[in-house]
């Protein structure tokens, strides 16, 4: 699990402090896209005509010494477009690659999930499948040559791995790996293919009616997973669902809409797009859903990190009264994009409407007069003003009042309030476990205990046995205490509550490195106050 996945898992799981790089980060990749890219020579051609065309020029043949003219190019849309909304952005020509790959769910490489502990890449877990599999690498192996280059202790970092692994269909890399037992260093040459990023990692049976399926992002490819999940629980005896959209910053429009045909019947509206150009679009439900039924029981989770097309589903749900939100107030993005390309291969992801769900509600809360920080790290003010806490702290304006199809009042103006508040545990309780996991202490100590331990470990063949009979020490938590101690965490600060969340997160965070994703998340769910709250709701 890479470093910006820790942070991820703890937003989804309630866990502050809250960073403002993180959050601006966020803002950036939380989209809403009405249609594939488009070029955008007709849209700049009166812009670069005029005075920025005019600049650079003058800076190319007058400026006193040397300039990186693309760099200023860059710099200059992108305070162009954060001038207009928090949403319009710019991704340069050499981010547009990643950027692509993440929307489209798929890219081309080795199939390895991998982390960096002390300083070597230590394999965590091989797509099944995929190149790496076929073969032979496996969990625990360690990368010291990437095409005989050495780069164990070499101070390498996550994004020159992924440069390195990374690469078209069809090339090929060679590894040399070290594996616990074995005295020489193994060789693998490996044909790189299509690898595919999954937006659905999770779903399973929380017990003999009720499943649970975890959406990543909005992807390509995230309505045609979540039907096969759909299909897949349901032949296990899925009556009831809980869909967990905590964390999830949005992506297509389109996988949204299709998400919510699910549940709702034929040619009920999902959403609606309105802009000065585009016009106004309505998406309805079509009769092909596999889960709309009311005896099928339907519980949407969210969050204030759940945004745009999160948004759209539980909005739809919500206005219907198909189901049951739960959670707190999402992010509040009602604004959807379009992306375009420029002709150097940079994008721009430009606001061209806002959407409304089915009573009419834009959830978007307000961005005029208020600067980008500030819009972003509005989720850090709920924090202060107890919003997390206590859903009386929350003030909707009354002029935004919509009803549902049954008449319940529902607020816009500013995300989606669930119908049922779980409040976020009181920060006193959780400041040493933040301090612990925010240093990387919990992580790094399960990585190093599975990589001690992979051979003893291996007795545990299925989530359900690991989850019965392994159990973290208190000797093993004094371990990560002691390494807070070194990094000046004061151990007097530890309390009960922190010490079951450092046991609960160091037990899934091993999973994870035995059993994939699904794996920790069958471990972490086990003490789920939203997951509890969501089955007592379906009673």
């Amino acid at each position: 699990m890479k470093e910006e996945d820790i942070y991820k898992e703890r937003r989804r799981r309630n866990y502050l402090p809250f960073y403002l790089s993180i959050a601006m980060a966020i803002g950036l990749v939380i989209g809403m896209f009405l249609m594939p890219k488009k070029p955008a020579s007709v849209l700049f051609r009166t812009i670069t005509d005029n005075k920025l065309d005019e600049v650079v020029d003058l800076l190319q043949r007058y400026y006193f010494e040397e300039l990186d003219i693309e760099k200023i190019n860059d710099e200059a849309v992108q305070s162009l477009l954060l001038s207009l909304d928090p949403h319009s952005s710019y991704i340069s020509r050499k981010e547009a690659q990643r950027y692509d790959e993440m929307l489209v769910g798929q890219f081309d490489g080795i199939g390895i999930q991998f982390n960096i502990l002390n300083d070597t890449v230590l394999v965590i877990n091989v797509v099944p499948e995929g190149p790496s599999q076929k073969v032979g690498l496996m969990p625990g192996d360690k990368i010291i040559t990437v095409d005989r280059e050495i780069i164990a202790g070499t101070n390498i970092q996550n994004e020159e791995v992924i440069q390195k692994l990374r690469g078209k269909k069809g090339t090929k890399v060679t590894l040399g790996i070290m594996r616990n037992g074995l005295p020489k260093l193994l060789t693998y040459e490996i044909i790189r293919d299509n690898i595919p990023l999954e937006s659905i990692n999770v779903a399973y049976m929380l017990d003999k009616e009720i499943g649970y399926v975890l959406v990543d992002n909005f992807t390509i490819t995230t309505a045609d997973e979540f039907t096969q999940a759909l299909k897949r629980l349901k032949g296990q005896g899925m009556k009831k669902l809980i869909l967990d959209l905590r964390g999830n910053p949005g992506g297509f429009l389109g996988a949204a809409i299709d998400m919510c045909d699910e549940f709702l019947v034929d040619d009920k509206l999902i959403v609606y797009t309105e802009g000065r150009v585009v016009g106004k679009d309505e998406y309805k439900a079509t009769g092909r859903g596999l889960f709309e039924t009311d005896n099928q029981k339907l519980v949407v989770l969210i969050d204030e990190w759940s945004a745009s097309a999160s948004e759209i589903v539980a909005g739809a749900v919500q206005d219907h009264d198909r189901g049951i939100v739960i959670g707190r107030r999402s992010f509040g993005k009602g604004l959807v994009q379009r992306q375009f390309y420029l002709s150097d291969s940079s994008e721009v992801m430009l606001t061209v409407a806002r959407y409304f769900t089915p009573s009419g509600r834009c959830i978007q809360k307000p961005f005029e007069n208020t600067s980008n920080e500030d819009y972003f790290v509005d989720i850090l003010k709920r924090y202060e003003n107890g919003e997390l806490e206590n859903a009386d702290s929350i003030k909707f304006i009354d002029s935004l009042k919509y009803k549902t199809s049954k008449g319940r009042t529902v607020y816009g103006g500013g995300g989606i309030m669930p119908d049922l508040f779980i409040p976020l545990q009181k920060s006193d309780s959780v400041v040493y476990f933040n301090k612990l996991a925010n240093q990387g202490i919990i992580f790094t100590y399960a990585m190093e205990y599975v990589d001690k331990h992979r051979k003893a470990l291996g007795v545990y063949t299925k989530v359900q046995d690991f989850e019965r009979k392994f159990s973290v020490s208190d000797a093993m938590v004094q371990q990560m205490v002691e390494r807070g101690s070194a990094q000046g965490i004061p151990a007097n600060e530890i309390t009960h509550y922190a010490k079951q969340e450092i046991k609960k997160w160091t037990k899934a965070y091993i999973a994870r490195n035995l059993f994939n994703t699904l794996g920790f998340y069958q471990i972490v769910n086990k003490d789920d106050e939203m997951i509890r709250k969501a089955k007592e709701a379906m009673k």
